[in-house]
C-alpha cells in the first residue's frame, strides 16, 4: 500500500484519532493554554496597536481616493503598505477593512470628494505615520 493511500484511509476512517491517547491530548491543550495566557510585553503591545493605527487610518484614505477615483493615490498608498508593513495578513487585513468602512461612509453620507490636492497632502502624510510607526523594526 503506498503511502499517500495509507494517508487516505486513516484520515477517512478516523484512525488518526485512535492512536492519541486521551492524556496527551489534554497536555497538549493545556501546554498550549498556559503559553498563551503568558504576559506579553507591554512595549511591543503599544507599537503593534500603533502600527495596525497608522496603516488604518491610510486605509481611510484609501477608501476616499477609491470613490473619488484618484487611482494615483490608491497605487501610492498600496505601495506604502507593502513597502513598510511587514508580509502578514493581519495589517493587510487592517488596511482593506478601513478602506471599506471608509469607502461605505463616504458613499452613505454622500460626501463630496477632496480635491486631488488635498488628498495627495493628506495621503503623504499618513504615508510617513506608516514609516515612522514601522520604522523601529
Amino acid at each position: 500500500m503506498t503511502f499517500k493511500r495509507r494517508v487516505k484511509e486513516v484520515m477517512s476512517k478516523g484512525l488518526w484519532m485512535k492512536r492519541v491517547p486521551q492524556r496527551r491530548v489534554r497536555a497538549s491543550v493545556l501546554a498550549l493554554a498556559a503559553a498563551l495566557s503568558l504576559p506579553l510585553h507591554a512595549a511591543d503591545m503599544g507599537d503593534t496597536d500603533a502600527q495596525y493605527a497608522a496603516v488604518a487610518t491610510l486605509g481611510e484614505s484609501n477608501g476616499i481616493a477609491l470613490q473619488c477615483k484618484y487611482l494615483d493615490l490608491v497605487r501610492e498608498m498600496k505601495q506604502a503598505v507593502v513597502a513598510h508593513a511587514p508580509k502578514e495578513r493581519s495589517f493587510g487585513m487592517a488596511f482593506d477593512d478601513a478602506t471599506n468602512r471608509a469607502f461605505l461612509a463616504f458613499a452613505h453620507e454622500n460626501a463630496t470628494c477632496p480635491t486631488h490636492a488635498t488628498l495627495a497632502q493628506q495621503v503623504g502624510e499618513r504615508i510617513e505615520g506608516v514609516a515612522r510607526a514601522f520604522a523601529a523594526q
